[in-house]
């Protein structure tokens, strides 16, 4: 029986010791998944000047800690935050392969599981924008920037999207205003002083942009970036050689870069050295294959070479690369206007006044296609609206000025060619146009 009575001990010991086992054993579990979601965030929350845009982010191994912290499945609400961080990893990974349909589905499982997650709002402002969805990308940028508790990496990283979406649409001032902010934020970013020397260029200073861009070469003289934009200002000032001495440095300290060799050949092409321009184009298609911007430059080279058939192949593979690319879009549709197909070059344009309102050429090409296929009527609304967006542009007057004249609202036309006139004097067409429109020679074609 004392035999008995110690088995029965020794049982019930056991059976009292388990569950602090399982207990000891889901503590490490939860202590586990904390360090792997924490992980995982590490690599997320990594600054711009190290990693530029979030595609460039590693986030195959952000995929795998946050699939760790899944599989401890230590409590719900880690478990959950975990999964939609794995979706947002796994996001990031499509965009970078521009499949933007697997990238739309993981940030959609992203929103369902934490919707109140910065870092998921952060993929899906960066889907937005792949997409031509500016407006909503932005609105998601600003809740990066001003979630609460977010690191400062994060911040800055919503912050420097939001400027880019202001530029992109011409909000210059709004965008410096944030760009400042984040300046004073983290002064020695790189970075963040390219974004506010662009935003001060977009404003005219080009004092203060040469000031940032030249504080961005010295905190990180191993980037080209700053070089590709004092290059830029060098370019607008018509200083051509010096643009391609920068870039020239630019390719030395990076040389599969693929800004840099963007911007050489297009000061090639200013420069007349055709040839050498469509070798550095073609160069930066495969420094950066997944990019829409070496071949709409491609474009408008061989459209310019009067190879327009070269032009809209061009432009298209832009598009394939970036369906929200406007500037390729907007070519597109001049390309297929020359070609001769109106309808193509119609349906471009109206596609990208819907996307990017913004877009003033855009505007412009639908009134005159409008116009063109003697529909004046139609065409007045875009034409006025690029008289707007392209103040100094004296075309979208002179566009204006047929449709109204078509229209026989004479004063009104000889306002719109006088406004050409404004823009571009000596203009003939206008002028011309204009005396046609002289007070006799409206009596004139009334009494016929």
């Amino acid at each position: 029986m004392a035999k008995a009575r110690r088995l029965l001990w020794v049982t019930t010991v056991v059976a009292l010791c388990a569950p602090v086992a399982a207990l000891g054993a889901r503590w490490r579990d939860g202590l586990r998944a904390e360090q792997s979601l924490h992980a995982g965030l590490g690599y997320l929350d990594v600054s711009v000047d190290r990693a530029a845009s979030p595609e460039a982010l590693d986030s195959r191994a952000a995929e795998a800690e946050f699939g760790r912290a899944v599989a401890f499945d230590a409590s719900p609400e880690v478990t959950r935050r975990a999964r939609a961080l794995w979706h947002v990893a796994r996001a990031f990974g499509d965009l970078r392969q521009s499949n933007l349909v697997l990238a739309s589905s993981e940030v959609q499982s992203a929103l369902r599981e934490a919707p109140e997650e910065p870092r998921v709002a952060l993929a899906a402002a960066v889907l937005d924008l792949r997409r031509g969805e500016s407006a909503r990308a932005e609105r998601r940028f600003l809740a990066v920037e001003s979630a609460s508790g977010a690191p400062t990496e994060l911040v800055v990283r919503g912050a420097m999207g939001r400027v880019d979406v202001m530029l992109d649409a011409g909000r210059g001032h709004e965008a410096l205003t944030v760009a400042e902010s984040m300046a004073r934020r983290v002064p020695a970013s790189a970075t963040v002083q390219n974004r506010l020397g662009l935003a001060r260029r977009a404003v005219g200073d080009v004092d203060g942009a040469r000031v940032a861009f030249l504080r961005a070469q010295t905190l990180d003289p191993q980037s080209p970036t700053a070089l590709v934009n004092l290059a830029g200002l060098a370019r607008a000032r018509g200083e051509l050689a010096e643009a391609r001495t920068l870039l020239t440095q630019a390719l030395r300290v990076a040389p599969e870069d693929g800004e840099s060799l963007l911007a050489l050949g297009v000061v090639l092409g200013d420069l007349g050295l055709d040839a050498e321009a469509k070798a550095a184009l073609e160069h930066a298609t495969r420094a950066m294959p997944e990019a829409s911007a070496p071949w709409r430059m491609l474009g408008s080279h061989a459209q310019r070479m009067g190879r327009l058939s070269q032009a809209v192949a061009h432009f298209r593979t832009a598009l394939d690369r970036d369906a929200g690319d406007a500037a390729a879009r907007t070519n597109l549709g001049v390309a297929l206007a020359q070609t001769g197909d109106r309808d193509g070059a119609l349906r471009a344009f109206e596609e990208v006044t819907q996307r990017a309102p913004s877009t003033g050429e855009a505007w412009n090409g639908l009134g005159a296609m409008r116009l063109a296929m003697s529909d004046p009527e139609h065409a007045v609304g875009p034409l006025q609206q690029a008289s707007v967006l392209l103040p100094d542009d004296p075309n979208p007057p002179m566009n204006l000025g047929l449709a109204l004249e078509r229209l026989q609202r004479w004063d009104d036309a000889a306002r719109a060619f006088r406004e050409c006139l404004r823009r571009r004097p000596g203009h003939e067409q206008a002028a011309a146009h204009l005396a046609a429109l002289q007070p006799e020679n409206v009596a004139a074609r009334r009494a016929r």
